[in-house]
């Protein structure tokens, strides 16, 4: 059974016989069950006494789940949360975020793996290397046909810290009856270890790109499938992650003009320091990625969180950077003095809008009874995100070139840059 046939049918829900991976073969703590992947989590429900409750009423705890199933092997990986329904003949419930399948199970070693890989189409602005080639064929002057090519390369490479590097490349697949062919080249993500590792330390340092890249893109970004390496040897097999992956994301449109492209903030090098950036320093880039992923947010709570943010990223710096130590000047100017020239152009007057941020974070923490206008609490905010962005990013680039590019060059932003030039002028927030 090919391997997104088998990804289909999981999705409907299979019948198969499980156990805890780190359990020897045959050590018959073997359970019958069903697993079926929903849109929001991977759930395995089990019959077996091997899985009998602890004495707080929970079934035992693992970190995956091995199974042999009507569709092949399955693999339960990064298990979030566990539950026993006891009713008349005790179920155990497992709910985790990823799956891999067709795994050797020979190879399973609880949830570690040597590499995950997630694959994106319609981002053409984030793949450096391009291995689709097509040109007219002319002949004696005239066109008569087409030329096409797909030549796969190693894509670039990164070294990460703990032994962990990123690569980026292009996927490839061709799909289509003779006469009907269709290339697909979606750009891939892979987090490699240099051995095995639980599968969660790949996920959350590709959670950090993956978060990048819904900052760069205005509209949502989700991976249209993936892979997952046990072993140096084995072979890549199917993954699917809840979080990170949609089954509506093959179907949507190529997302043309980003906020920023991989070549305007550095390339591969900035990605690899923007993954230290979030594992690092939470609290600076958590607001940003929430507000790119959850936007059902009311503007005033995005502000506070942005403003905090802020906060925590001057406070981080303000030991080691010379322009974090200015405690005389309002929280956001510091950030301003971190950023390009770009910045005061695009906000018109940078000291009216610093004023204008401080004073609406300041009533919306003192005076929250008093009601401001939310569009302008909006556009503060968004402005602000966009200024934290910028410095965090020219962080990780080591130069000025990511805020030069988002605050001079870039066409979805500069619309952007013309509401929030008006709100500044206008004043609307009361000191």
């Amino acid at each position: 059974m090919q391997r997104l046939e088998a990804l289909d049918r999981i999705r409907q829900g299979v019948v198969g016989r499980f156990e805890p991976a780190l359990d020897p073969p045959h050590s018959r703590r073997h359970a019958t069950g069903f697993l079926k992947l929903n849109e929001d989590a991977v759930v395995a429900r089990l019959l077996g006494e091997g899985l009998t409750p602890n004495g707080r009423g929970l079934p035992p705890d693992v970190r995956a789940l091995g199974g042999r199933t009507e569709v092949g092997n399955i693999l339960m990986v990064d298990i979030r949360g566990r539950a026993h329904d006891a009713g008349t003949i005790g179920v155990a419930e497992y709910r985790s975020t990823g799956v891999i399948v067709d795994p050797r199970l020979r190879e399973v070693l609880n949830d570690t793996v040597v590499g995950v890989r997630l694959e994106y189409g319609g981002l053409p602005d984030w793949i450096s290397n391009r291995i689709y080639h097509d040109d007219i064929i002319m002949e004696d002057g005239g066109f008569v046909g087409w030329r096409a090519e797909l030549r796969p390369g190693r894509g670039t490479v990164a070294e990460l810290a703990e032994g962990f590097s990123l690569r980026l490349s292009s996927g490839w697949s061709v799909a289509g009856e003779f006469d009907r062919r269709t290339f697909s080249t979606p750009l891939c993500v892979a987090v490699e270890s240099d051995r095995r590792r639980p599968i969660g330390d790949h996920l959350v340092r590709l959670d950090a790109i993956h978060a990048l890249l819904n900052i760069a893109h205005r509209e949502p970004v989700k991976s249209v499938g993936g892979s997952a390496r046990l072993t140096p040897g084995s072979e890549w097999c199917e993954f699917w992650q809840t979080d990170m992956m949609s089954d509506d994301a093959a179907a949507a449109a190529s997302q043309s003009f980003p906020n920023f492209g991989l070549e305007e903030i550095g390339g591969i090098e900035t990605i690899a320091s923007w993954i230290a950036l979030v594992l690092n320093h939470r609290r600076a880039v958590t607001p940003l990625v929430r507000h790119a992923l959850v936007r059902n947010q009311t503007p005033e709570s995005r502000l506070l969180s942005t403003a905090a943010a802020m906060e925590y990223w001057v406070a981080a710096n303000r030991r080691s950077a010379d322009w974090a130590r200015r405690t005389d000047e309002k929280l956001p100017a510091a950030l301003v003095g971190k950023v390009h020239s770009n910045w005061r152009e695009w906000v018109g007057n940078s000291t009216a809008w610093v004023e204008q941020f401080w004073a609406a974070d300041n009533h919306l923490k003192h005076q929250p009874q008093d009601d401001l206008d939310p569009q302008v609490v909006h556009t503060l905010e968004i402005s602000g995100r966009w200024l934290l962005t910028a410095a965090l990013l020219d962080e990780a680039s080591g130069t000025n070139e990511p805020s030069r590019h988002i605050f001079g060059e870039s066409l979805p932003l500069g619309n952007l840059g013309t509401i929030v030039r008006d709100a500044v002028e206008k004043g609307q927030v009361p000191k």
